[in-house]
Parts: structure tokens; C-alpha cells; sequence
């Protein structure tokens, strides 16, 4: 029964944070015309109008792929990266990190750094 209910975590964490993202980026473009009106065109012209995006269209869909990894730095749906302990003692933008040290990466303060 733990083993299901871990297994069930597992899904639904990684659904959560895949809806999310998809929200903010539907969000982001609807709240800008020329960036819709883009992803529009783009999808018009690649997909077809009564078409559905396949796997193929992909990497013909720039625009839109640039739209969601704009989505990504501007909303970040997990903040932290998973701990991650290195297997020797390094030294990172001057700083001595010790070998078996615990590290957390903050990304969202890593994505407002100008």
C-alpha cells in the first residue's frame, strides 16, 4: 500500500509542475496581443489550421518553444533543485564547497540575477 501511494506522489508531482507551467505560459501569451498573434501565425503556417501540433512540428515551432523557455525563467515552478553533494571538495565562484556538503542550486534567484 506505501509503495502505491509513493508511486502516486511521484505522478502527480511531475503533473502539477507540467500544468502549471502550461498555465503560465497560456496566461503570458493571452496577456500580450503581438506575442499571441505570433504564436498564432507560427502555428497557422507549420501546423495548419485544422491540423493538431505533431512531434515533427517541434522544431519548426521557434517562436512558441521560445514563448514556453521564456515561461520557465520568468516562472519558475520548482525554486530549488534537488540537493546535490559532491564527490570531492571544489571551489564555485570562489567559494570552497566541501566534499559531502549538501548544495542547494536557487534557480528562481538564479533567473532575476541580471
Amino acid at each position: 500500500m506505501d509503495e502505491l501511494l509513493l508511486y502516486q506522489d511521484i505522478m502527480v508531482a511531475g503533473t502539477e509542475t507540467t500544468t502549471t507551467l502550461i498555465e503560465w505560459a497560456m496566461a503570458e501569451i493571452m496577456q500580450n496581443d503581438d506575442i499571441m498573434k505570433k504564436v498564432q501565425q507560427e502555428l497557422e503556417e507549420i501546423v495548419g489550421l485544422d491540423n493538431i501540433v505533431e512531434e515533427s512540428h517541434l522544431p519548426k515551432l521557434q517562436y512558441l518553444d521560445a514563448a514556453i523557455k521564456e515561461t520557465f525563467w520568468l516562472h519558475t515552478v520548482v525554486p530549488l533543485i534537488l540537493p546535490w553533494s559532491p564527490s570531492q571538495d571544489c571551489i564555485v565562484g570562489g567559494y570552497t564547497i566541501s566534499k559531502g556538503c549538501t548544495v542547494f542550486l536557487n534557480v528562481w534567484a538564479i533567473h532575476r540575477n541580471p
